[in-house]
């Protein structure tokens, strides 16, 4: 079955978690059996990664929720975004240097900087992967592929698996040959605008369900569509979807009661 997860904007939407509790008759077989929650992605760390003690603290408040939950923490965006990208306003916490000398993977002392805060904050989290989104303006050039085959190599010698968020101008197609070369696997979403799964390969790619538009609230029908659609593609089994918005945890509910019902 696929691994399911949610990715929150930040702790206080542990609220919504919920998780289902057996009854006092029975015995769960497992955490798991509880809890379908794999995977917890915290994007607050895009903005202000916390430092060493209050990263710890997250990491067991999120355990706390989702006690089988791997931690996975979006990287820095003074490592991934440039000066006019529009994420330095919205965060509180910064490095010194020259703004030019931040983000877009660039190989410079100051991004440096700012990937070892971002190291940091997952070791402190005992993550093993992290999510590395990039904005349109990382476009699809040789130098930024270069900087991005330089980031992977990398962070694969410090034993970190990486995940590319990307957006903008990327094709199909050259991130799924990137991804293959590189060794990371890619974010991308799992539904059209209109509803429908993503055609697409399923290969070295996580599916993000969005709380927006027709995926808002994860009908039954919405579900099964995603269900059989990973199916007939024989990516059930490997396939990694997170859910993400307001509605994250009632929609991986919603796909967690279609998986069962399809009984695939």
């Amino acid at each position: 079955m696929p691994r399911l997860g949610v990715i929150l904007q930040d702790e206080h939407a542990l609220r919504a978690a919920r998780p289902s509790r057996p009854a006092p008759a029975e015995e769960a077989a497992d955490d798991e059996a509880v809890d379908p929650v794999q995977l917890v992605v915290l994007r607050s760390t895009l903005l202000n990664p916390p430092r060493a003690a209050a990263a710890r603290a997250l990491a067991e408040h999120v355990r706390s929720v989702h006690p089988n939950a791997v931690l996975v923490p979006y990287v820095w965006h003074l490592v991934s975004h440039g000066e006019s990208d529009g994420l330095r306003e919205a965060g509180t916490r910064t490095l010194p240097g020259e703004a030019r000398r931040f983000g877009h993977l660039q190989d410079t002392p100051e991004v440096q900087a700012a990937w070892e805060v971002s190291l940091r904050c997952a070791k402190e989290m005992g993550s093993d992967t992290v999510i590395l989104r990039t904005p349109p303006s990382f476009t699809p050039g040789t130098i930024n592929q270069a900087r991005l085959a330089a980031f992977a190599e990398a962070r694969a010698a410090e034993g970190l698996r990486v995940v590319w968020e990307l957006d903008g101008l990327w094709e199909p197609a050259t991130t799924l040959a990137l991804a293959r070369k590189l060794n990371i696997d890619t974010l991308v979403p799992a539904f059209e605008g209109t509803g429908r799964p993503v055609q697409q390969s399923y290969e070295r790619r996580w599916l993000r369900v969005d709380s927006a538009g027709a995926t808002e609230r994860l009908r039954g029908a919405l579900a099964e569509s995603l269900v059989f659609a990973l199916a007939n593609a024989d990516a059930l089994e490997d396939a990694t979807i997170l859910f993400a918005g307001g509605r994250a945890h009632a929609n991986l509910r919603a796909f967690a009661r279609s998986l069962d019902a399809a009984e695939l």
